[in-house]
């Protein structure tokens, strides 16, 4: 089900191809190396013609007839008319204004790959737990789209898929949640649902009500959403960051806030645990260097489910730690985490035996933060 975008060098800042890796597997390919053999078996072509040079353009013309088999769409402003007659020339291609909305673009891209989402999910898992991934991810594809158009969240969907998730991971387990959520190509989502889904179990090992057990899933889902300002190039690099890359992934929790601040419709609980889930009680953490009393214990329980989240993952770049190692650095954390809180999640995970709790992701892997 992968796509290929194609730009003349690296996508412009303001293209909304940049985005579209949050929804679909996709790789970028330069015009001026289109062929065959780039092309492989993308299911689906995007052109970027912002900032194509001639030489860029005469490049994929050239090469056209190694994507002209399969359906093509083509950005350009219709109000650029060099690009709308570029776009012409290139041959059989839909060509769609930049300023479409993105959900349109994603939308027809989606119906040309006729997209299922749990089609890459592992055999033989439950029906309920299916059900909940569904619901989690369809609601991860809205958040994307109203962080990037300034839209209201779905919160009906959010709370449908929070409600969904806790009763598969009450009905099923966890291990059957994080053997569907790690099927999915976008490492932000995966890493997202998975949260989600630890944090749900954990707040239900607490004995919390169901009305907050559910609140701390849609923590998870949304604890993120600041990313979505990130630059996939940033956020899905398979090699370690570098400083200044690190500096700007360590803004998400700010581009959270910018984001959830007008969301009247977002409960405060859910927008503290998406802005203040780096903060330690300590005072070390970030972005605002809270302290104590100051960090609630569902935000303090988001910490520990992200950390722990972080810590396993395997990426591109590194291997997941075995639980108990994890477990061992986050006591050796000390008073940054709420350590009563942290022996409790302890208990959890090495009773219930999870071993390792993520495998391999098939693409890029989300940068630990």
């Amino acid at each position: 089900m992968e796509i290929v975008l194609i730009s003349d060098g690296p996508l412009p800042l303001d293209s909304p191809v940049r985005k579209l890796p949050f929804f679909f597997p996709a790789r970028l390919i330069d015009m001026s190396k289109v062929s065959a053999r780039t092309v492989g078996d993308g299911r689906a072509a995007v052109v970027e013609l912002l900032d194509a040079t001639d030489a860029g353009l005469t490049a994929l013309k050239t090469s056209w007839a190694s994507i002209a088999e399969i359906p093509v769409i083509c950005l350009a402003s219709k109000k650029n008319r060099r690009e709308v007659i570029q776009a012409s020339a290139l041959g059989k291609t839909e060509i769609m204004d930049r300023d479409t909305p993105l959900a349109l673009l994603v939308r027809k891209l989606k119906l040309i790959l006729h997209d299922d989402p749990i089609a890459n999910v592992p055999s033989g898992l439950p029906a309920k737990t299916l059900e909940a991934y569904k619901k989690g991810n369809a609601f991860l594809e809205s958040l994307a789209l109203s962080a990037t158009e300034g839209s209201n969240i779905q919160i009906s969907l959010m709370n449908e898929g929070a409600a969904e998730i806790l009763s598969a991971l009450a009905l099923d387990g966890l291990s059957p949640w994080l053997d569907a959520v790690q099927s999915h190509h976008s490492g932000t989502y995966c890493h997202s649902l998975m949260v989600a889904g630890i944090a749900g179990s954990f707040a239900q090992y607490l004995g919390w009500s169901k009305q907050d057990c559910q609140e701390a899933i849609a923590g998870g889902l949304l604890h993120d959403v600041g990313k979505m300002r990130i630059p996939l190039t940033i956020l899905d690099k398979a090699d370690k960051l570098t400083d200044t890359e690190r500096a700007i992934i360590d803004k998400h929790p700010n581009f959270g806030r910018e984001i959830l601040k007008p969301r009247l419709e977002v409960s405060v609980d859910i927008k503290k645990m998406a802005i203040q889930h780096h903060e330690l009680l300590d005072g070390s953490g970030y972005p605002d260097g809270l302290k104590g009393e100051r960090i609630s214990p569902k935000v303090r329980l988001m910490t520990i489910c992200d950390i722990f989240t972080a810590l396993t993952e395997k990426r591109a770049y590194k291997e997941g730690m075995p639980v108990r190692v994890a477990i061992g650095v986050m006591l050796d954390m000390g008073r940054k985490l709420d350590q009563a809180m942290l022996k409790q999640f302890a208990h959890m995970v090495l009773d219930r035996d999870m071993g390792e709790v993520s495998r391999p992701q098939k693409a890029t892997g989300t940068q630990a933060v």
